[in-house]
């Protein structure tokens, strides 16, 4: 009989389960700031803010993943490319999110939204012209 060998080193591709938790409990936080109240300006200021911080750790995360994918030489170039379009589809997502609750909070505290604005837009409320 052979004595039971227990390897003590850290499994190779370790970090893809800790990156994955980690992407996955904010997938799960993501849905709670979704279901925020958002009826009035100051509640979507603060559904977005919270958005926005997902956001950009979300994309924190992914750029992690793809720091080490490409290190990891027994991954293929392709789990590489693909994380770093998640991380920068997750980083615009951060911006919108960030402008988005900048702009709910202009309307909070009556001043003008970013030009930008769109259908957010208060400037005609406020009497403001471009």
């Amino acid at each position: 009989m052979h004595a039971q060998e227990h390897d003590t080193t850290p499994v190779r591709h370790e970090y893809l389960r800790r990156i994955a938790a980690e992407i996955d409990e904010l997938d799960r936080q993501n849905a709670e700031a979704r279901a925020m109240p958002h009826r009035t300006d100051a509640e979507h200021a603060a559904r977005a803010a919270r958005l926005a911080l997902i956001c950009a750790r979300t994309s924190a995360w992914w750029g992690v993943l793809a720091r080490k994918t490409y290190r990891d030489h027994d991954m293929h170039v392709l789990h590489g490319r693909s994380a770093v379009i998640a991380e920068h589809t997750e980083k615009d997502r951060a911006r919108f999110w960030r402008d988005a609750a900048a702009d709910w909070q202009a309307r909070t505290e009556r001043r003008p939204t970013s030009d930008a604005a769109g259908a957010l837009s208060n400037w005609h409320e406020l009497g403001v012209t471009a």
